[in-house]
């Protein structure tokens, strides 16, 4: 039978192993959830708009005008006007924001690295598989609309040029 309780207090015990002080600090852990992934999200697209920020980490413009002001205020992002339409604000990551969200991906590749290399090829894919299985489970669960909301209608965005 799986002790559920017993799951939890492992992985809560283990997890700060995770997070060894003189590694995070190096990384200069100061930033919230948002502007985390508002930097790994600039990295992977290189540059989006604030309709874009806002649409990808479900905030207010407000939230995300003051997430885009804290990182160019530190240096770790570049907010510019768009060329062909000055209403626009493209943002995009510094040099310091590049070099940032570079040592955090090497950082868990490290990680991910130590942990693979002492399994073999069929608990990798067996690995694999059950944290895409966990990931599409809490996926459809948090996407999910609950009840009262698969009533309401639809709001939609329309861009306008």
């Amino acid at each position: 039978m799986l002790d559920l309780d017993h799951i939890v207090d492992l992985l809560i015990d283990n997890i700060k192993k995770l997070f060894f002080p003189e590694e995070w600090i190096e990384l200069d852990m100061k930033f919230s959830k948002f502007e985390l992934f508002t930097m790994l999200f600039l990295d992977k697209r290189k540059e989006i708009t604030m309709t874009e920020l806002v649409e990808y980490i479900n905030s207010p413009m407000s939230t995300a005008t003051g997430i885009a002001d804290r990182l160019v205020k530190n240096g770790y992002i570049i907010r510019e006007r768009s060329e062909t339409d000055r209403r626009i604000v493209i943002l995009r990551l510094s040099e310091e924001g590049s070099q940032w969200v570079k040592k955090l991906k090497d950082m868990i590749s490290g990680y991910l690295s130590m942990v693979l290399n002492d399994l073999t090829e069929e608990e990798k894919q067996f690995m694999t598989a059950i944290v895409f299985k966990v990931m599409n489970k809490l996926q459809e669960k948090l996407i999910k609309p609950s009840p009262g909301e698969q009533n309401k209608k639809d709001i939609r965005k329309i861009e306008i040029e």
